[in-house]
């Protein structure tokens, strides 16, 4: 049986998030990034060992020296012709995880760890907060890593969707309305860029939903995306207006309170 890529990535998620890590797959073009407070680990997924998997794990020590490759367990993995690639991994600092798919249960097995070294040596720090900013700005796991061929759902469309499913419930607002609603802090901008053509500005300050935001939200691209977004920004309107009108609830009985107050005096 033939394992794809993608067929690596909800067990190794699994097994990294048993170890407290947040998880998130296709993050500037990492197949799996995990962090866990002020710790990085980056997995690239192959389906075979070979010299591509070596380039692009060593490209992402440029991130974290926390870096593995994962491939399925092949059968005869005590082979002498796997100890090169053994030797290759522990002499680059690159850790082996292998999968072993079976018919009641699949088993992640760590091979081999990469050291955590204190120095800061072969790290771009751009690179490394450029994935930061895009991890923590996806709220979800929307992507599969190793998945080939397939949209990538970025940190800034994903924005984009929830104030779009926004709209379509309260048809027209500010930024900074949207952020009190729970909307991206970043909604004002998104909005006036406008770089999918989803929004049309009304007045200052006070956007809509395009007809090409309507259509999309209507489209197949990212289906499952949206109905999520559509659940969420359903829910967060409803309590939003719900705190609204106890708050009014309160004010008025204060008021009235006040007024028996001075009344009785």
């Amino acid at each position: 049986m033939s394992i794809l890529e993608k067929e690596l990535y909800i067990p190794v998620k699994k097994y990294f998030e048993r170890k407290g890590y947040k998880i998130k797959g296709e993050v500037k073009d990492c197949d799996i990034v995990g962090i866990n407070g002020e710790t990085i680990l980056i997995v690239e997924l192959k389906r075979n060992f070979n010299l591509k998997l070596i380039y692009q794990a060593m490209e992402r020590q440029k991130i974290t020296n926390l870096v593995y490759v994962a491939i399925p367990r092949p059968k005869n993995f005590k082979a002498k012709k796997f100890n090169p690639m053994f030797e290759l991994l522990k002499k680059l600092n690159i850790g082996l995880i292998v999968v072993s798919f079976g018919e009641k249960r699949t088993l992640v097995q760590i091979i081999s760890d990469p050291v955590q070294k204190n120095q800061k040596t072969g790290i771009i720090y751009s690179k490394k907060n450029d994935i930061i900013y895009e991890f923590n700005g996806r709220k979800g796991d929307f992507n599969i890593g190793g998945k080939n061929k397939t949209k990538i759902i970025t940190a800034y469309r994903e924005k984009s969707i929830e104030i779009a499913c926004f709209l379509e419930i309260i048809k027209k607002s500010s930024g900074a309305n949207l952020k009190k609603l729970g909307c991206d802090k970043n909604s004002t901008s998104i909005m006036y860029k406008n770089f999918y053509g989803w929004f049309s500005k009304l007045s200052k300050g006070i956007y809509t939903l395009s007809e090409k935001g309507v259509n999309y939200l209507n489209s197949n691209e990212f289906s499952d995306i949206i109905e999520f977004y559509r659940k969420e920004a359903k829910i967060k309107c409803l309590e939003y207006q719900e705190m609204k009108n106890a708050g009014a609830e309160a004010e008025k009985n204060t008021k009235y309170a006040t007024k028996e107050v001075m009344r009785k005096n």
